[in-house]
């Protein structure tokens, strides 16, 4: 998956999860070069940070998803 980062550089991430909520869609995924997961969110074609209640949100769906 191809997505401009927040310095508005386009990079390569490998997409691990897709949720989508309403008219927003969120992301964990793979960084090749930290070699690290992160969770984003998309908007406009361009990844953005999460808020604290966002980012709440994708951790209580990756604890559910993991049991």
């Amino acid at each position: 998956m191809r997505l401009k980062n927040s310095r508005d550089v386009e990079r390569e991430f490998e997409l691990i999860l897709k949720i989508e909520k309403d008219n927003d869609t969120y992301i964990v995924y793979h960084d090749h070069i930290t070699d690290k997961l992160y969770s984003g969110k998309i908007k406009n074609k361009k990844l953005k940070a999460l808020s604290e209640d966002e980012l709440d949100y994708v951790n209580k769906v990756l604890e559910r998803i993991s049991g």
